[in-house]
Order: C-alpha cells, then sequence, then structure tokens
C-alpha cells in the first residue's frame, strides 16, 4: 500500500540521498524522490507529491520562492524546509510563504520521521477534504439537475418564508424567472399547508397547483428550508367539476323521477275517487254514507302526498344541524316510549339494553330521533304481527364512536337491496326517502350506518362520534 510521496530537494547529494533512506526506512508504504536543482523539483512536482523536504540554499533558485512555484503545481503539498541557518528568520520567510514546517541542521532522524508522518498526515487530511468538497458538488450538481429536470413544481422556503428556490418548471409555467422570484416572499404561492393553492402567472391568471411541503435540513448548523413540491391539476379539477355537475344532474333526473313514479300513484287514486264521485252526483246519489268513503279515500291520498312532498324537501335540501350536547340514552329511551303502544298492539316483544358508559354526544337531537324512529318503525312495520325488536346501545370503540344496534326478527330484505337509495322501498305505501334521510343526517353528523339482513334477523348499527373527554 502507497501511503504517499516525498520529495527531498538538496544539492548535498549524499545528505540527500541519507533523507531519503531514513524517511523509506521509517513510514512504510513510502515512495521518495531526490532532486538537487530547483529545476529537477519541479519537474518531479509533475506527479504527485505529498511532502517536500526543501534546503532553502540552492544552486538555481532560493528554496522560499521554491515553496510557491511547487505548491502551484502540487496544490496538497507540505514543505518541510531544512536550514542550516540558525537564525529563524529565514525559517519564519518560508511559513509565510505557504511551508507547514522546518528542521534546522544537523537534525536527529527521529526529527526527520515525526515531522515527516505529520506533514503526511495533514497532505492526506487535505486531498480528502478535496475529495469530499469534489463529490459534495457533484451531488449537489445531480440534485440541481433533477430538481431542474423533473416534471413538476418545487419552491424552496426559508425560515422568514423568502424563496431560495425556484426550479425550472415552475418558471417555465409561470413567466417568473428564478432571478427576480430568489428572496421574495413565498408562502402565498405555497401555501401554509398541504393543499391545493392558486399559482399566478406572469401574464395574468393562475393555475391551480396541490403543493406537498416538507422542511429538510440542508446543513448541520442552519435553519431547515421547507420544500414544496407542486403538481398542476387544474385541469383534473375541472375534469372532476364537470363530472360532479353531469353526476348532479343524473341524481336529479333520478330524483324527478322517482318523484314522478310516486306523485303519480296517489294522484291517480284521488282522480279516480272523484270521477266515482261525479257520477253518484250525476245519478243524484247524495247520501252522506256513500259520499264520505270517497272523501276519505281521497284525503289520504292528498295527506300521502303531502308526507311525500315534505320527505322530498328534507331529503333534497336538509336543513343544517343544530348540534349541541345530547344523553344519546335518553334519547333512545324516548323513541322506545313512543313506538311502545304499536309494539304492545301487535303482539311483539321488545328490549331495550342501554349501556350506562355512553355518555353525552354532540348531536341534533330532534333529527337523532327522527332517524331512530324511523328505524325502530320500520323494524315495527316489517314484523307485523309477533316478533321480537332488541335497541341496544354500546359505548365508544377505539375510534372513539358509540353504536346504536336495532335488531328485528322480520322477514328481511335481500343482500344486495340498496335500501339507502332513494325512492326504494319495500313497504306498499311506502316513500322510499326514509332511510335515504337517514343515512343522510348520521352523514352529516359525521357518523355511518351499517345494515345486516337475512330471514328472521334485520339489524341496523348506527355509529356516531363522541368527543374526547
Amino acid at each position: 500500500m502507497v501511503l504517499g510521496t516525498a520529495l527531498v530537494v538538496d544539492d548535498h547529494r549524499k545528505l540527500a540521498d541519507n533523507v531519503a533512506e531514513i524517511l523509506l526506512e521509517g513510514v512504510t508504504g513510502l515512495t521518495c524522490r531526490v532532486a538537487a536543482t530547483g529545476a529537477d523539483a519541479l519537474a518531479a512536482a509533475d506527479a504527485q507529491v505529498d511532502i517536500a523536504l526543501i534546503d532553502l540554499h540552492l544552486p538555481d533558485v532560493n528554496g522560499v520562492e521554491l515553496i510557491r512555484e511547487l505548491t502551484e503545481r502540487s496544490p496538497f503539498v507540505q514543505v518541510v524546509v531544512i536550514s542550516g541557518d540558525s537564525s529563524i528568520d529565514s525559517a519564519i520567510g518560508a511559513l509565510d510563504r505557504g511551508a507547514f514546517s522546518y528542521l534546522v541542521k544537523p537534525f536527529t532522524p527521529t526529527e526527520l520521521l515525526e515531522k515527516a508522518r505529520r506533514a503526511l498526515d495533514r497532505a492526506r487530511l487535505l486531498r480528502e477534504r478535496d475529495t469530499l468538497r469534489l463529490e459534495l458538488e457533484e451531488s449537489e450538481q445531480r440534485h440541481r439537475n433533477i430538481l431542474e429536470s423533473v416534471p413538476a413544481f418545487v419552491v424552496a422556503l426559508d425560515a422568514r418564508g423568502n424563496i431560495q428556490l425556484w426550479n425550472g418548471r415552475v418558471e417555465q409555467v409561470t413567466g417568473f424567472c428564478r432571478r427576480e422570484m430568489i428572496g421574495q416572499p413565498g408562502l402565498h404561492i405555497v401555501g401554509d399547508e398541504d393543499g391545493d393553492v392558486r399559482l399566478p402567472l406572469k401574464n395574468g391568471g393562475h393555475r391551480l397547483v396541490r403543493w406537498r411541503r416538507a422542511d429538510i435540513s440542508v446543513s448541520p448548523s442552519g435553519p431547515p428550508l421547507t420544500f414544496a413540491v407542486g403538481v398542476d391539476v387544474t385541469e383534473e379539477r375541472e375534469v372532476q367539476r364537470h363530472a360532479a355537475r353531469t353526476e348532479r344532474l343524473v341524481a336529479v333526473g333520478t330524483l324527478a323521477a322517482g318523484l314522478a313514479h310516486e306523485v303519480r300513484n296517489p294522484l291517480n287514486s284521488a282522480s279516480l275517487q272523484l270521477q266515482v264521485l261525479e257520477r253518484r252526483l250525476a245519478r243524484g246519489d247524495a247520501k252522506p254514507e256513500t259520499l264520505r268513503t270517497v272523501v276519505s279515500i281521497v284525503h289520504n291520498e292528498i295527506r300521502r302526498l303531502d308526507r311525500l312532498v315534505n320527505e322530498f324537501l328534507a331529503f333534497a335540501r336538509p336543513s343544517p344541524l343544530n348540534l349541541r350536547p345530547i344523553t344519546l340514552n335518553d334519547v333512545i329511551s324516548g323513541v322506545l316510549d313512543l313506538v311502545k303502544p304499536e309494539c304492545d298492539s301487535a303482539g311483539l316483544a321488545h328490549f331495550l339494553d342501554l349501556d350506562p358508559t355512553v355518555g353525552q354526544i354532540q348531536g341534533d337531537e330532534e333529527r337523532l330521533r327522527q332517524v331512530f324512529l324511523n328505524i325502530v318503525r320500520n323494524a315495527v312495520e316489517a314484523m307485523g304481527r309477533g316478533g321480537r325488536l332488541n335497541v341496544s346501545t354500546h359505548a365508544a370503540d377505539w375510534r372513539g364512536f358509540v353504536r346504536v344496534d336495532i335488531e328485528d326478527s322480520g322477514p328481511g330484505f335481500p343482500e344486495n337491496a340498496p335500501v339507502f337509495d332513494a325512492f326504494y322501498t319495500t313497504k306498499e305505501h311506502g316513500t322510499g326517502l326514509g332511510l335515504s334521510i337517514v343515512h343522510s343526517i348520521i352523514t352529516d353528523h359525521g357518523g355511518s350506518v351499517q345494515v345486516e339482513s337475512r330471514p328472521g334477523r334485520t339489524r341496523f348499527s348506527v355509529s356516531l362520534p363522541q368527543p374526547a373527554a
């Protein structure tokens, strides 16, 4: 293993050879060259030289001047001056010119080797530092090239929010060159958190950019920079808006068709009954008992229409929630009190199991009462006469959601039935909007509603978030 290269420059050939021999024997892996003049020394310095031991008095050049020329050729060379002058003035002059150290003749082999080893260590450290510097510069250039070539916007902000990096992509799209942007405030461009922000263009207008931010330390001692990487989502958002408009139009069409179908049935029934009434009056049959039946049917159909319109408006244009702390168990208990007479008249067994640890939630009490009353009454109607109704509450799970289970022993419905879709119903005179409204109200509360059904067992599970204590 080659440790380094030494150059001994002295016009006293025997002394130069002795110095070289001591170095070769005392430093493992060292190679050594000998020169008698400054010209020979410069020729030898065309190759790598780590240390040079130079006599100040050479036949063709002053040793101090040789130091300057030698370090220009070998920038990492460490020069040890050899002087026979007992005055330190010449040594100080050599150190001022860049020499590493000096030796005064006569010197011992130990002194020579100690100076040589220190000089070699310093030369090695300087070379390693320069290698690391070059590698760092190459790495920085590679990263700079990557930042310039990626098809994304890259902006870096310092701790004050001023722009420190403005890559080629953002320069190209915005029209703002980095020369005018570096040092300018940039927080309004990338936003103060991840998300979509309008990126202004120099010629007017903007692009919508989705930014992702990260704080990265670029130096051990300095504060981190905030790097923001952005993707142009202008066209994507426009496509999404167009798709949303299309979906809304389709939904409106579906709702209109469903509403028309549901309205047509009671209107048709009322119209037929009015025709019956008209024929009876034409025959002179105006007996109260014959007219009362017709009037009652028409009245019921009008009430059915009124209920349908009200439920449709509640579904299509829900009012804002009136949130306040409510005790969920009290709401459930009140709902069961309301349907108890219906259960008793139908011979239904009903059971209530309230978990006392459920506590309070933030909710709209009236709307939640509407939810649970709708589900419970659906269960009662589905079972007909006889059956079993179980209602239970459960404390918050690991996500912080309390749960209400409503289970009946009715016939159930098909596994993939779209029970939460508007106008889907399994009841003869149902509007098909009740469970759609249930789903909407629970979703507005930040919760969810799930259903499992098979013959003899149908269970609705409503989950609602509970604020942390």
